[in-house]
């Protein structure tokens, strides 16, 4: 074998494992699939869940309202693991809602798994971002949904994220909230007055580990302006485990309040947009 030979069998011998690396990672990245790209696998999803995009029988759920129109309404792959939503309405036109069902699907065995409990689901999702709180190997999928409909609502926060160990799709659950992080609020009946959570959040690296963060500040505040409460929470995981600390040191939480109100155009909450809430 020629020197000039032995060079390049060495080369490409020391690239294989890269290629294999790269070719691996884009396989196993988490992607929403598409209508006009994955037609094929769509169809079979739909199919894997047809008895699911069934109208209900009214007599079958009560006391609850039949929801007669469904739909598949998104899915997302990581490796052999689909998050399945499917949205349901009283009827198509319904302006109310939608609801939204989620499920994990084996794509390799068939095998359902509902991750919410029976009848239960989240009001009107929407999509935020994907967020890495850690070296898990697919990113959290964070969304938002309201507590309630026509009522005095909580707007909240959470996410889906990947249980590597039992490859499967679960909602995250935080230590002492559930699954729902408060990122603001309709007003509520208090002890003595009306009072609303005002609200800022943003995802970042807070604490200096290269990975997501959530921090979040709410002020609780009556028709009137005045303030009942202002607190700051880092909800952070370390060592795989979600956890949840109020910031009360005065440096850092001058800190993250700044972070807040960077480019944030509009809030009460940040004093060189507006003034703050009367005390």
């Amino acid at each position: 074998m020629s020197r000039k030979v032995l060079i390049v069998f060495l080369m490409l011998a020391a690239s294989a494992p890269a290629f294999a690396q790269s070719a691996h990672s884009a396989e196993a990245a988490f992607r929403w699939l598409s209508p006009s790209k994955d037609a094929a696998s769509l169809d079979r999803i739909t199919t894997a869940f047809a008895d699911e995009l069934k109208p209900d029988d009214p007599e079958k759920v009560k006391p609850y309202v039949a929801q007669s129109y469904k739909w598949l309404s998104r899915v997302g792959v990581f490796g052999t693991s689909a998050l399945v939503l499917i949205g349901e309405r009283e009827t198509q036109g319904d302006p109310y809602g939608p609801y939204f069902l989620v499920f994990n699907y084996n794509l390799a065995s068939g095998e359902k798994k509902s991750l919410t409990a029976s009848n239960e689901g989240f009001l009107a999702w929407k999509f935020m971002q994907l967020v890495r709180f850690d070296a898990s190997s697919a990113p959290d999928i964070v969304f938002t949904h309201p507590s309630c409909m026509e009522c005095e609502s909580d707007h909240l926060l959470s996410s889906f994220r990947f249980n590597s160990a039992e490859a499967k799709w679960e909602v995250r659950a935080w230590p002492g909230t559930g699954t729902g992080v408060v990122i603001g609020s309709d007003f509520t009946a208090g002890t003595d007055e009306d009072s609303k959570y005002d609200c800022l959040f943003k995802f970042a690296d807070f604490n200096g580990d290269e990975f997501d963060d959530l921090a979040v500040r709410c002020v609780t505040v009556t028709r009137q302006g005045n303030v009942l409460g202002d607190t700051t929470n880092l909800y952070t995981v370390r060592q795989g485990q979600p956890k949840i600390v109020e910031v009360t040191e005065p440096q850092q939480l001058a800190r993250i309040r700044d972070q807040l109100c960077l480019n944030t155009k509009k809030s009460k909450l940040c004093p060189q947009n507006a003034q703050r809430p009367k005390s």
